[in-house]
């Protein structure tokens, strides 16, 4: 009789005694300008299940409720959320949205525990697209700090059938053309934007292609380096130094490679500027081929072809030109002071610096960037190289209302998420753009294709 007893007060104690569930013990929202937000706030973190049937989000709580309730969110994306009880221990959210939102997300948080519903006005995605096994596309829609982020990538797998190549606007002079039309020209199956350029004719970096000079930089600033062999490599701290020695034993400072000549200058122009200099009649040019003087020139303007280099100087460095003569000859010293890249096939400055070894370094202060480049939201182009050496080439739309641009610290991040062990700026803003296979990828901030002086191709082998 005592066991039956016992029995008995057990079962009872099992079903008059409920187990332990979560509390909800208040629920808000907030709208704002991206999103909508719903929050449960809780005692413990609860476990959830969610439905999205329609115009109408369920979600399922094992969690008891202080007191039922419904909000009227002033948002025009959501009109009404019930919190009601849903049985012993189970609570149950309805949202009723007033048109289907972006993209929606249901998470907790800790300390203190909260779930936390966001219907987002934008997309939120992450789509790859295999164009080959070598090479991926990836759309991937986002928000960074509340804001809309559209970034679109091209991951290269090392080694494989692809290599990277300088291009110009115009494929054979650094004048302004269409990256869409430049890779068609030259054969890219891929490009982005490069260098940074001025309004006038003139590359603003360290540029060289298939070992030839195309502009200079003075500022130590950060490249992309591609050697002999074809193997990227991004190096911070490169600037250049250049002289033209005479047999005479003078010597002059090159002051530019392929820009406008102003006082004072000294500047190497080839046939990557055009057909002549473009210089007027108060200087001294001098044509060097092999090494020699082949060609004097004091009107300006002389004519410029593959096979030479004309040396235009005006001021002190039109009295060192002077100097020469038909025959004399002249050697032509130029360097970035570090032997690889002086030793590289292709040289592609811009700058800043990202990633170092794997961690975020953003350079922007060092290498002297101002404040249109180094500050604020804008579209972004970057190249990152992984540990394995595959390539990862990535355009961030910005300025419009899918996407705010990127700061130079958020697009570091981004590019650590994406595997990059090292990683570099190249130009933003209108320029920022992505072909692939003859289609432009991004949505160009301008409204339409802006004209570049410099890209980087990525072509079949």
């Amino acid at each position: 009789m005592r066991v039956i007893s016992y029995l008995f007060f057990i079962l009872f104690l099992c079903i008059t005694v409920p187990s332990e569930a979560a509390v909800i013990n208040n629920i808000r929202s907030g709208a704002y300008a991206d999103k909508t937000r719903i929050v449960l706030d809780l005692d413990e973190l609860p476990k959830y299940s969610e439905v999205l049937s329609g115009s109408q989000l369920s979600i399922k709580i094992d969690a008891d409720v202080k007191q039922e309730n419904v909000l009227t969110p002033k948002s025009d994306l959501v009109k009404k959320v019930s919190l009601q009880k849903d049985g012993q221990g189970k609570a149950k959210v309805s949202v009723d949205l007033s048109k289907s939102p972006g993209s929606y997300k249901v998470f907790v948080l800790k300390a203190p525990n909260r779930l936390v519903i966001d219907f987002y006005r934008y997309v939120i995605s992450k789509q790859v697209t295999e164009i080959d096994k070598d090479m991926h596309y990836i759309s991937w829609r986002d928000y960074q700090n509340n804001k809309p982020v559209w970034l679109h990538i091209l991951e290269v797998a090392p080694k494989g059938t692809y290599e990277l190549r300088p291009i110009l606007g115009k494929t054979i002079t650094i004048d302004k053309g269409r990256l869409s039309a430049a890779a068609q020209q030259t054969g890219a199956f891929a490009a982005i934007n490069s260098s940074y350029f001025d309004s006038s004719k003139w590359i603003v970096g360290n540029l060289k292609i298939n070992d030839e000079w195309v502009s200079c930089d003075f500022t130590p600033r950060t490249a992309l380096v591609i050697d002999q062999a074809g193997k990227a490599k991004i190096m911070p701290d490169l600037y250049y130094e250049g002289q033209a020695v005479a047999g005479n034993g003078k010597n002059a400072e090159i002051t530019g490679i392929n820009r406008e000549r102003l006082a004072g200058d000294l500047i190497l122009y080839n046939s990557f500027y055009g057909q002549s200099t473009g210089t007027n009649k108060f200087g001294r040019e001098v044509r060097v081929e092999k090494g020699k003087v082949t060609e004097i020139g004091i009107n300006g303007n002389l004519a410029l072809r593959p096979g030479s280099v004309v040396l235009s100087g005006h001021g002190n460095s039109a009295e060192f030109l002077k100097t020469l003569k038909v025959g004399s000859r002249i050697e032509i010293k130029q360097s970035l002071e570090q032997e690889e890249a002086d030793k590289a096939k292709h040289v592609i400055g811009a700058g800043p610096l990202l990633v170092s070894n794997g961690k975020a370094s953003v350079t922007a202060e060092e290498e002297q960037f101002p404040a249109d480049i180094a500050a604020g939201r804008a579209p972004r182009t970057a190249i990152g190289l992984k540990a394995d050496g595959g390539i990862l080439l990535v355009v961030a739309e910005g300025r419009s209302d899918v996407s705010a641009g990127l700061t130079l610290d958020e697009l570091a991040d981004y590019m650590i998420k994406l595997g990059a062990k090292e990683a570099m700026n190249f130009d933003g803003g209108g320029s920022s753009e992505m072909v692939l296979n003859k289609e432009i990828m991004n949505n160009p901030s301008d409204g339409s294709e802006r004209p570049v002086r410099a890209g980087l191709g990525v072509f079949r082998n």
